[in-house]
């Protein structure tokens, strides 16, 4: 996705932290099921596979830079593979975290972005983008903050964000950014992928800890784009299945 950004003055408000560094934790919530083709064979693969896939994700933040990148797997505590096997019907479900780190230089208007694709790596390499956000004026609490309502329609989506202002720093996960203020809860794709932060932790984050990856074939976004699209066919024609029965069904 590509990184998002508004603006980079915010309001000062009341009760805002007097640090403007630390670490989130946010937890992705993926609905498999909405992913399945809408045809003879759909009930029968909801009934193979676990309706949800949960990753998490953390992000490193201070008031100039940020990185977003998978939770190491040894604190995730999740089996990476889960593989059935029912008379001649054979299901491989692989659940790794997508390899994917986010670099977002708020100063210099530059994001890096290493992503997993096909088993490939690859690094997008772009200026931040102004977008427009807008703030409905709702209101709600979540994750012992108050925040606030904001929705960007895009060709494809509408992507609805909670922000607290009581964190003044301009980012969020997955590259979203750009609001006046931490992105805590995100909404996309119908509702059917969601992002929520689980934990903030309030710290000074060293000069080591936030460096863009480098890591990965250079390309363009539109030339990323155009083989998420190649990928989409194939795990589309992945979910009908073989001439032999067998259903292979590979998330990455």
């Amino acid at each position: 996705m590509k990184t998002i950004l508004l603006g980079l003055s915010m309001a000062v408000v009341s009760g805002v932290f007097s640090q403007s560094q630390g670490e989130i934790i946010y937890t992705t919530k993926i609905n498999l099921h909405a992913e399945l083709p809408d045809n003879e064979n759909s009930e029968m693969l909801k009934s193979m596979i676990p309706e949800f896939e949960t990753v998490k994700n953390v992000l490193l933040y201070t008031s100039d830079e940020s990185l977003y990148k998978p939770m190491p797997k040894n604190e995730l505590g999740e089996e990476d593979e889960i593989e059935e096997e029912e008379s001649e019907m054979k299901i491989k479900i692989e659940m790794d975290s997508p390899e994917t780190s986010i670099y977002t230089n708020i100063k210099d208007g530059i994001s890096v972005e290493q992503r997993n694709l096909m088993g490939k790596m690859f690094l997008i390499t772009d200026t931040l983008k102004q977008s427009d956000w807008k703030i409905t004026g709702e209101e709600k609490s979540l994750a012992g903050f108050v925040c606030q309502k904001a929705q960007l329609i895009t060709d494809k989506d509408t992507i609805i964000a909670w922000f607290t202002p009581q964190v003044a720093i301009s980012t969020g996960p997955n590259g979203l950014g750009g609001l006046p203020g931490l992105i805590i809860n995100v909404s996309m794709n119908h509702g059917n992928y969601t992002i929520h932060a689980s934990s903030l932790i309030k710290r000074e984050i060293g000069k080591k800890e936030i460096k863009a990856p480098k890591k990965g074939k250079q390309i363009t976004n539109a030339e990323f784009i155009e083989l998420q699209e190649i990928k989409m066919k194939q795990r589309h024609e992945q979910f009908e299945g073989d001439s032999n029965g067998n259903v292979f069904i590979i998330n990455n």
